[in-house]
């Protein structure tokens, strides 16, 4: 018998527990801060197995397209500029529009077929650029329907990380589940928590928490709804104070779990504190969990009665619809179906 074979063999059996394909879920991921992406800007991001560009036109509206020319491969984030709303490759000036449709040649060639980009759906709230990974969203953008901006403040921010995060965004959400964690490596006792499978798009919880020992930060009364395979939206209060917030992962390539966060709470004396405070809670959580999730050597996990909830999520991600951006550029050039009448 050869162990070394068989060792081999195992340790891939682990790693492809938790590999669950090629290039991402199909979830709204948070791309950039709006101030970053100005009237006539371009910028380029890696997103799962590919690579896109955001560019604001002259309308406002931010766009996000695939981002190599399909001429000859150009880069459009490296000098490609904007025309009116369309991106325009620096090589050769093809220009795209909405669709992903190139619409312009200078040359006065027949544009050929096959030279769409994906055009990926995009929203843009309280300061964030979001873009769906698919053809058409699965679920709409979270937000928060009793948000007024006479009554409540907000702050959207990227969060500063110590190290890059090199699980995929679903292995971080899984700690939302993970009740038994948040007690020893957090500080937080959950009590009153409560599950609801909305969807197979939304999962919701409720949660009483309280910090201890040298982490004491407060009581923490939250509903938690679980969007997609990455995302969390909080209604509840901090030490009293209303506190809600939209927490996001987005997979900036392999090996590259950033997060994002929208934080928002009333108007008044002492919102820009409690918003500082929120800010490095969220940084500290999400820092404290780097060391472990990124040493972390999976597999099957044998899993107790009080991981009822991570269990459910996990095989839940293993069903979520993944795509890529190969794929989707795939779909964006299909020739279009034609309707026949008949006499």
């Amino acid at each position: 018998m050869n162990e070394a074979a068989t060792f081999t063999e195992s340790a891939r059996k682990r790693h492809l527990d938790f590999d669950l394909g090629p290039g991402a879920h199909q979830c709204w991921y948070p791309m950039a801060l709006s101030p970053d992406v100005p009237v006539g800007k371009v910028i380029g991001a890696d997103l799962a197995d590919g690579r896109i560009v955001l560019y604001r036109g002259e309308d406002g509206t931010v766009r996000a397209m695939s981002a190599y020319c399909r001429h000859m491969g150009a880069d459009l984030s490296a000098g490609g500029d904007v025309v009116g709303n369309d991106i325009r490759c620096p090589y050769h000036h093809w220009a795209y529009g909405d669709g992903g449709v190139c619409n312009t040649i200078p040359s006065g060639d027949r544009v050929p077929r096959g030279s769409n980009l994906v055009h990926l759906p995009t929203q843009e709230q309280f300061g964030l650029i979001w873009v769906f990974l698919g053809e058409t969203p699965l679920y709409d953008l979270q937000t928060f329907k009793s948000f007024d901006p006479d009554k409540h403040v907000y702050r959207s921010f990227q969060v500063q990380m110590e190290d890059k995060l090199k699980v995929e965004p679903w292995v971080f959400t899984t700690n939302v589940f993970d009740i038994v964690h948040l007690r020893f490596l957090h500080g937080m006792d959950i009590a009153g928590t409560e599950i609801e499978e909305v969807s197979p798009y939304l999962r919701r919880m409720y949660w009483i928490a309280t910090h201890s020992g040298e982490k004491d930060e407060g009581e923490l009364r939250l509903g938690i709804d679980v969007f997609g395979a990455n995302s969390v939206r909080t209604e509840g209060e901090m030490n009293g104070r209303l506190h809600w917030y939209i927490s996001a992962s987005t997979p900036f390539g392999p090996g590259d779990t950033r997060f994002f966060f929208t934080v928002i709470t009333t108007k008044g004396d002492g919102q820009e504190d409690f918003l500082d405070s929120s800010q490095a809670l969220a940084t500290r959580l999400i820092n404290e969990d780097l060391p472990v999730l990124n040493n972390m050597r999976f597999g099957t996990p044998r899993l107790v009665a009080s991981d009822n909830a991570l269990g459910k999520f996990i095989r839940a991600a293993r069903e979520y619809p993944r795509t890529t951006l190969d794929a989707l550029e795939t779909a964006a050039n299909r020739p279009k179906a034609t309707t026949t009448i008949a006499d």
